[in-house]
């Protein structure tokens, strides 16, 4: 009988000493997978707040004034330059046009009396309007503009040949060669040299030398 006592308390002191093993195994195994990590976090936490990494409230509710200003979000009609009022052409502005005949050195100025077609216009609209001419002066005062042509300009006369007879052409204020006068004197009577002379053109620079030549031709 007290035997049977004995194996009992033997085996009831197996038990708890089995039962206190496994329950210190499971409070390590916690403590390892889950103390641990906390710990980590915590440090991560604190290493966040010492460096800085708070997202600020500006990007995360960007407010009116956050906002960067670039060529998207400022006004399409601030982007858009506008003449200025003050400085158009008014209705006493002289307006005066240059043309440079490259083939003889001349510059022919041209006037422009009427100035209605050019009342409030701009610098830029006048470029639109005569794009061939170069702007070389813009005011409310004055306007000039500027060209080169490759031809001789209308003081000139160029003799020359239509329909077998001696011709007289001159270039008008654009370049373009025109008929000034039509003589009786067929270009056959003339010698070779000189009809291949007017194949190219004879220029006299006024009335007198054009005269002068002329009669050289008949000779």
């Amino acid at each position: 009988m007290f035997e049977n006592r004995a194996r009992k308390r033997r085996k009831n002191a197996v038990l708890l000493i089995v039962a206190l093993i496994l329950i210190s195994a499971f409070g390590f195994g916690y403590y390892l997978n889950y103390g641990s990590s906390t710990n980590v976090n915590r440090e991560n936490d604190e290493q966040d707040k010492n460096v800085g990494y708070k997202i600020p409230n500006s990007i995360r509710n960007p407010g009116p004034t956050d906002l960067i200003a670039n060529a998207d979000t400022v006004p399409e009609k601030d982007q858009i330059a506008t003449a200025d009022p003050e400085n158009l052409i008014k209705a006493n502005t002289k307006i005066i046009f240059k043309t440079y005949f490259s083939l003889c050195s001349h510059m022919v100025d041209e006037n422009q009396d009427d100035t209605r077609e050019f009342v409030n216009l701009s610098e830029e609209a006048l470029k639109t309007k005569y794009p061939d001419w170069a702007i070389n002066e813009f005011s409310t005062q004055q306007v000039i503009l500027k060209r080169e042509i490759q031809t001789y300009c209308p003081r000139h006369y160029i003799i020359g040949v239509k329909d077998g007879y001696i011709a007289i052409y001159v270039y008008n204020n654009d370049g373009i060669k025109t008929l000034y006068q039509m003589t009786d004197n067929p270009t056959s009577i003339l010698t070779r040299e000189d009809q291949d002379k007017l194949q190219y053109g004879i220029v006299a620079d006024n009335d007198e030398e054009l005269q002068q030549k002329l009669e050289g031709l008949s000779d």
